[in-house]
């Protein structure tokens, strides 16, 4: 599921209340600020928890079916479903004991009942920006700082994800990888300043040119790159990549040093595969990478591809 850029979704929460007047003064409250889902009991609450994905879970702590307590064991101690989640207990009990016992389980606030609107508000405005700015940290951890497209991390993720869904739906997915012709001597040439400015010029083409849904292009490294394209067969991708040769051509971005070309050019490699548990990931790599390597071999500044 792609989640969209943090500083513009509506973060999802979940109120898990059983008395009516607490209910709705935390959906005035909420609503239009954030998205709210209600539930009056654990049950209820458990059933939304497997449909939906929620940042914030109001969770009353004495409930008509047992503690909440026990439903924030259970949503922190499987981050890997539920995600990060933040947990705000709202009780009237007011032992220090109880509150601790909360907080221990992985709770990150309490509301002491009766509600107060304008501490409900603060309180899931804190979390909700504690949130936003550990999404923003990981965005930023998933991108390449000098081309401004996911980096090696990123691609190794949206491998997995692509794989996976791949061999649900049992259609093709095609892994390219991408190297810039002679890119050494453009550096030796031009200067390593104009070369980082090749890298995010080429980066950039190639993430417009690639921008169907479900394309996906990286920086694996160096001057090399790597593209996916679900539900692709193998001779719609060999068009797209004799395509994006041509205009990348009619850009004529200089490379005198270039011993194919006068421009910048580029080598592809690619493989299209129909996913099974047979297959390993590393194999698919390592096929379009052999790919890559005859296409260089053949002269460069053309693509390559093969059905695995």
């Amino acid at each position: 599921m792609t989640r969209l850029p943090s500083a513009t979704r509506l973060f999802h929460i979940l109120a898990v209340e059983d008395d009516a007047a607490n209910l709705h003064l935390i959906t005035a409250s909420l609503q239009g600020s954030y998205q709210v889902s209600v539930a009056k009991t654990l049950a209820k609450a458990r059933q939304l928890i497997e449909t939906h994905n929620f940042d914030i879970i109001l969770l009353d702590v004495m409930l008509p079916d047992g503690s909440g307590l026990d439903l924030c064991k259970e949503v922190m101690q499987d981050s890997d479903t539920y995600g990060e989640v933040r947990v705000i207990f709202m009780t009237g009990l007011t032992s220090p004991d109880d509150e601790v016992k909360g907080l221990n389980l992985g709770a990150a606030d309490y509301i002491h009942k009766p509600i107060v609107q304008s501490v409900l508000l603060a309180r899931v405005r804190l979390q909700a920006q504690l949130l936003r700015r550990n999404e923003l940290l990981a965005d930023l951890a998933m991108l390449d700082g000098l081309t401004e497209i996911p980096n090696r991390r990123a691609f190794d993720s949206q491998l997995e994800s692509e794989w996976a869904r791949a061999q649900r739906e049992q259609k093709p997915l095609v892994l390219a990888i991408i190297d810039i012709d002679f890119f050494k001597q453009y550096n030796d040439y031009y200067g390593h300043p104009a070369g980082d400015k090749c890298l995010h010029e080429f980066a950039q083409f190639l993430k417009q040119f690639f921008r169907r849904s479900g394309d996906f292009v990286a920086r694996y490294g160096g001057e090399e790159f790597t593209v996916l394209l679900p539900n692709t067969n193998l001779d719609v991708a060999q068009v797209l990549f004799d395509k994006a040769q041509n205009e990348l051509n009619a850009l004529a971005i200089p490379h005198v040093a270039s011993s194919v070309k006068s421009v910048v050019s580029f080598s592809a490699g690619f493989c299209c595969a129909n996913p099974s548990t047979e297959i390993a990931i590393q194999d698919f790599l390592a096929v379009a990478d052999k790919q890559l390597y005859l296409a260089k071999e053949s002269g460069r500044a053309r693509s390559q591809g093969i059905n695995f």
